[in-house]
């Protein structure tokens, strides 16, 4: 149960909200601990559950060590699953911020042919709410920025509901 919940999430967040809530995470902002804290959460529940009518200690162990490493194996499809849209359900003011290209790259989606595009990206202005890092974006910028090479670009991004920054837009 513990890992089955956040998959079941996932899944009919993908069919009934699909791409309409911004999940693009910008770097230095993560869903990590909130994630870690949603698998704790859903470990105990299911080990309440589990527990309830039995009244044995021995099985109340086994049941919370089996519980805590399911558990476990839930807290990256939260983070990168359920919280990241639920995080773009409601965002905050948005804000530009000049950014320095420093080079694009391509990698493959696993187990496919598919492939994702990122742009290594440094803020020009010093203590800005968007950090250096590998931004996730779309092949027709991809397209657009390794033709006439732009020095620098705008990306847009603005605080979510859980509190991470998320990027709505690139120029």
């Amino acid at each position: 149960m513990p890992f089955a919940i956040p998959m079941l999430l996932t899944f009919a967040l993908v069919i009934f909200v699909g791409e309409s809530w911004p999940r693009n995470i910008a770097p230095g902002s993560s869903l990590k601990m909130p994630g870690f804290g949603a698998a704790v959460l859903t470990s105990l529940i299911a080990w309440h559950f589990a527990t309830r009518s039995i009244a044995d200690r021995r099985v109340h162990k086994m049941a919370a060590l089996i519980c805590a490493v399911v558990g476990l194996m839930g807290w990256p499809v939260w983070s990168v699953g359920v919280l990241p849209s639920v995080n773009g359900l409601s965002l905050g003011p948005q804000e530009a911020v000049q950014m320095t290209l420093e080079r694009t790259e391509v990698t493959t989606v696993s187990r496919s042919r598919d492939l994702n595009h990122w742009a290594w990206l440094r803020p020009e202005a010093p203590n800005p709410r968007a950090h250096a890092g590998r931004y996730f974006i779309p092949e027709g910028i991809y397209q657009q920025w390794n033709d006439p090479r732009p020095s620098t670009v705008t990306v847009t991004i603005a605080k979510g509901l859980l509190g991470a920054q998320v990027v709505t837009s690139f120029e």
